[in-house]
């Protein structure tokens, strides 16, 4: 006999998610095209069809314990086939979203993260921070020629920012250790014999999340892999720059890369390539949202906050070396207290934005690994029925 399955709708979190920007789930009559337009949705139990029908029913616990919401890299196909306009991509969205809420740890810093009103006490926390850190030294003096650690003690920042980094680190791992629990007491894919330990199941996925092989397969909207490569690989530089120089400055006490020129030395050079990169793929990404909406869906305030925080670190950081080897002291110090207050902000609110993705996508494809559970499906055929043609078909039916 089957199974008996007992439906408990959660019809105020269908009002949270269509708040958080799925508006248009309702328009959804379960047509199907947006799995078949999905070049990249696993061959058993494929998305996103499923997930809009949970949707539509309020099913918070089968959503947030879904694994393939974090499978989707937006390509939006699935979203500019739709004979409906409901939006697919937009619902996974923004289920993506309420799921990082779900899991964060602690929760409250994830809504502060996620709601508009609090914007103003999101931001205000780390320019505050900062600015103590300022006054705890000389004040707004500005030292010539320039030495930011005259302006900002050393030390001070590096107490502060490895806290605020240490914190981001511990709530992101248990963020994501529940985010697996879930997982596994959530869903029943595990195939008999097929059982990997996590170890290999993260290296696996490794594999294919630094390359970002299956991004790469969602071949109508390419230009999004190259920005997020770009992104990802110059966040990956710029860290690695960082790591360099605090430890030749903590552990073997040589004094910072040299402030004359652009790139006299390697670690300058990492620095400046990194940057420009970073820089780049997030300009991209600016650019689409604001000039292609009907590909990148709809943007949230969650979307914004974490652009504006990321962006703003990047830009900052590469206008305070532009403007220092300009020779204008103020405006270097000026623009390198900006850009500590957003590092900050990036690091005390990493587990709880959209950054948090690579860690979510990672553990869901890790999880689907371990499992024995294909996520992989063959290139299907480009093509995909129009929404007129899709909506005819319909009707004849």
């Amino acid at each position: 006999m089957p199974r008996e399955l007992v439906a408990e709708p959660d019809l105020q979190f269908t009002q949270d998610l269509i708040a958080a920007g799925a508006g248009d789930l309702k328009k959804c009559y379960q047509c199907a095209t947006c799995s078949v337009a999905c070049r990249i949705a696993p061959d058993n139990n494929p998305f996103p069809r499923k997930e809009m029908i949970w949707a539509q029913w309020g099913l918070r616990d089968r959503l947030m314990n879904d694994p393939d919401i974090w499978l989707c890299h937006q390509c939006n196909d699935c979203s500019t086939q739709c004979p409906r306009g409901a939006y697919p991509g937009d619902v996974l969205k923004a289920v993506r979203k309420m799921a990082i809420q779900e899991n964060s740890w602690p929760s409250f810093l994830g809504k502060l993260v996620g709601t508009p009103g609090l914007f103003v006490v999101a931001i205000g926390f780390p320019v505050l921070v900062v600015l103590a850190l300022i006054f705890m030294n000389k004040g707004f003096t500005f030292p010539q020629p320039v030495k930011y650690g005259a302006f900002i003690d050393y030390i001070h920042i590096q107490v502060v920012f490895t806290l605020a980094l240490i914190f981001a680190v511990v709530s992101l791992v248990l963020s994501l250790k529940k985010f697996w629990a879930n997982l596994e007491s959530g869903n029943s894919l595990n195939m008999p014999g097929a059982r990997k330990g996590f170890i290999p199941s993260l290296i696996e996925a490794f594999k294919e999340v630094l390359p970002h092989t299956t991004f790469k397969d969602c071949q109508a909207n390419n230009i999004r892999y190259a920005s997020h490569l770009l992104v990802f690989w110059g966040m990956i530089g710029l860290f690695i720059t960082t790591a360099i120089v605090a430890f030749n400055i903590d552990i073997l006490h040589l004094a910072p890369p040299s402030q004359n020129g652009p790139g006299t030395i390697p670690i300058k050079i990492l620095g400046n390539v990194s940057a420009v990169a970073f820089i780049l793929g997030l300009g991209i990404m600016l650019v689409r949202r604001l000039t292609a909406p009907e590909q990148t869906g709809g943007s949230s305030y969650f979307d914004w906050f974490f652009l504006f925080v990321i962006f703003g670190t990047g830009l900052t950081g590469l206008l305070t070396e532009l403007v220092r080897w300009a020779g204008s002291a103020p405006g270097a110090y000026i623009l390198y207290t900006i850009h500590l207050m957003f590092v900050l902000a990036l690091l005390l609110y990493l587990p709880f934005s959209k950054f948090a993705h690579m860690g979510y996508r990672t553990v869901a494809i890790t999880w689907g690994k371990a499992s024995g559970r294909n996520l992989k499906l063959p290139v299907q055929p480009n093509f995909v029925p129009a929404p007129a043609e899709a909506a005819s078909e319909e009707a004849k039916g």
